[in-house]
This record gives C-alpha cells, structure tokens and sequence, in this order.
C-alpha cells in the first residue's frame, strides 16, 4: 500500500502515527542520524508490524527500482506472523489537515520563475513547486465587497500580511522559511465588483505586495551550514485576479489570482545560493479540488488549533 506524508510532521508528532513511522525510520538510510540534519525524509518500505524492508532517499528510478526489489525480496522471507502487529500504536490521532476549511475557502498556489536573460541549464529552467492556502469561512466571507456594481473592499490587512509571509515566497526549488509580520513593508489588494447577476457576484483584484528580511543564515545548503553570512531576501510584486462567489451557497465559483514579480536572495535549502540577485518569479492562486486537504507548508503558523 503506496503512501506519502509530511516527514516534519512525523518526525515530531505524538501519537500512533508518528510512532510507527519513527520505529520504521531509525532502522533505514538516517537511522541515529543528527548531523548535518536529523532529517528522515525518503521513500520506505516496511511491514505493518514496522519492520524495515528497505529504505532510499533518491530520486534516481534506478535507485528506486532497486530497492523496491530488495523490499520484496525481504518481504517474502518474512514469516507471516511478523507482517501484521501483535497491536497497533496507541494514541490519539493528530492531523493537520483536520483543520481543512471545508466550509472556507482552499487554493492551490503554483509558483515557477518567470523567463529572464540567462536561466540555467539543467532541471533549474524548469523548476515549480506547490502549495496550498487555507481562509476559515469568516476569513473567506471577509474578502467579498458589496453585492453592487463597482463596490470597492479592501481586503483586510491580516490576510495579506499572511499570504505575504507564508505562501508569495521563493520555494520554486526546495525548501524555504516563512517570513516575520515585521518583513511585510507593503500589502495591498482591492476588490472590485464587475457584475452581480442574481446572487453571484463577479469581482476583479488589484494590488501590490513588498517583503524584505536580513540577517545572517546559510544559503547553500550542507556547504555553508556551519558558516552562515550576511544576507538579503525579499519580493516586490503586483497582484491581479478575478473571483466569482455565490452568496446562495456562499461558495466560490471560480477564483484566479496572479503575483508577478522580483525575488531577490535566498534561504539554506531553496536552492538559490548561486542566483541570489532578482529575478523575476511568479506565483499562481486558483481553486483547490474538494478532496485535497494537504495542509499549508507552514500551517502552524497560521495560529490556528
């Protein structure tokens, strides 16, 4: 049976999942592992009962291939009463995307770069990477103006200051960290109504968004781990979209909003450390579908519980 997780998650988690994911992983690839990270990400494959069949962190299909083989090799040498626990992990189950916001409102955020003079010459130039950005139905129901023609709102500032800090952010290429309130300088975004027929109103969004943090933190990764500098990152872009939101069913129909952009500097793992000068970026905000429930990359920043 085929699965993916959030190794953040569970790695720390208290409760049955994490426990037997824990269980699994110290006996693979990162087992006892504390330098240069405790991270455990990478592909297992184990009993129920945790039992480690083989383990790889790759993305080389070779690689994989064989340790799938390795994994069924072990499997089929393994008695049967040791496939199956003698009991399951006990505990209360502890889920992120339990907070979903079914009655909210739930996008998918897309980013890539945007074409520029050079670009690399490798999996770099086609590089995107996902997200998804969660609004609680009060929060959903704060971004919609007036039911009239040409009505104006502004959306509330907390809002944007968490869509700037936590998803207008570099991670087309890995890894990246959230930003503090105190790094947003500017976060704008005005909605306009176009039409109202019946109980669904058409509006179009408008804004600008500006970011900015230094500091000292490493930015290449292992490399320069132990030996952080000085550095600069930020975003300066403007924000344009339309929405359509039925008031009957106080849903939305359609939502669409573009971030378009300069990205300048870069974090540990974000894959910038020799592209830390701006460059255009873009990110892409559209609906989600009603079965993805994959949690926020920095949810638990969202405050919520």
């Amino acid at each position: 049976m085929p699965a993916a997780d959030e190794v953040h998650h569970l790695q720390r988690v208290q409760g049955p999942e994490g426990t037997l994911f824990r269980t699994i992983a110290e006996q693979g690839h990162y087992g006892g592992r504390t330098k240069p990270t405790n991270t455990r990400q990478g592909v297992y494959a184990a009993s129920a009962s945790g039992i480690l069949l083989a383990s790889v962190n790759t993305n080389d299909p070779a690689k994989m291939r064989a340790m799938l083989e390795k994994a069924l090799s072990r499997w089929e040498e393994l008695p049967k009463e040791k496939r199956a626990p003698q009991e399951w992990p006990k505990g209360e189950r502890v889920r992120w995307e339990d907070l979903c916001p079914s009655d909210g409102l739930v996008l998918r955020v897309h980013t890539r770069d945007l074409p520029r003079e050079k670009t690399p010459e490798d999996w770099r130039a086609q590089a995107w990477n996902r997200d998804f950005a969660w609004f609680r139905k009060d929060e959903m129901l704060s971004l919609l103006p007036e039911a009239k023609p040409g009505a104006q709102l502004d959306i509330p500032q907390p809002l944007l200051v968490r869509l700037a800090r936590l998803h207008l952010l570099d991670f087309v290429r890995g890894q990246t960290w959230l930003l503090e309130e105190k790094n947003v300088e500017k976060a704008e975004l005005r909605a306009t109504v176009e039409r109202v027929e019946g109980e669904t109103v058409q509006f179009r969004l408008e804004g600008t968004v500006r970011t900015s943090a230094e500091g000292t933190w490493p930015v290449r990764g292992f490399a320069d781990m132990e030996r952080p500098g000085k550095q600069t990152r930020g975003y300066e872009g403007k924000l344009l979209g339309r929405a359509r939101f039925d008031r009957a069913k106080e849903r939305f129909q359609a939502f669409e909003l573009v971030a378009v952009g300069r990205r300048w500097g870069g974090t540990q793992y974000n894959g910038r450390g020799d592209d830390l000068a701006e460059a255009p970026m873009g990110h892409v905000f559209t609906l989600a579908g009603s079965g993805e429930r994959v949690p926020p990359a920095f949810v638990w920043a969202y405050g919520w519980r």
